[in-house]
């Protein structure tokens, strides 16, 4: 059984020159965007999310 996780968007504006660059790595890499952007939040939230840092 493939288990589904509900997604949800969000908009961040950068300039044309950085999106552009990230998306012709991403390509290069042969990575989707949404993922990579997904791991990074995943990283800075593990070091600055001060709930979960308190729950420790």
């Amino acid at each position: 059984m493939v288990k589904t996780v509900a997604e949800d968007s969000i908009r961040v504006y950068l300039s044309k020159d950085k999106k552009l660059r990230f998306k012709s790595t991403c390509v290069l890499k042969d990575r989707d965007m949404s993922e990579v952007i997904n791991e990074l939040i995943d990283q800075w939230l593990e070091q600055n999310d001060t709930l979960q840092q308190q729950e420790k």
